[in-house]
């Protein structure tokens, strides 16, 4: 997990912060830790890199399985940099 957070971060470093995204793209938003809910969404829309994602950010908290949900979201940015967009949400601040 150390491993996947620190290779994803140099991905998020690499990137410019104002993003430039064409379409088709599933623009989605505050999971809240709703892991089921985020494999529904895959299984609707398409899993990456078949689907091109923006996510608003509000990734965790409130649900019971947060830690899956970041873990997914984080590998599939890492595998798919160019397809799959992660923008922080006010539950990620520190």
């Amino acid at each position: 997990l150390k491993a996947l957070c620190n290779s994803v971060r140099d991905v998020f470093l690499s990137q410019a912060a104002l993003l430039e995204v064409e379409a088709p793209l599933k623009i989605c938003g505050d999971i809240h830790g709703q892991y089921t809910d985020l494999l529904r969404m895959f299984e609707y829309g398409g899993f990456p890199p078949q689907s091109n994602y923006l996510f608003l950010g509000d990734y965790v908290d409130r649900g019971k399985q947060s830690l899956e949900v970041i873990t997914l979201l984080f590998a599939y940015k890492l595998k798919y940099p160019e397809n799959f967009f992660l923008l922080r949400g006010n539950h990620e601040c520190a």
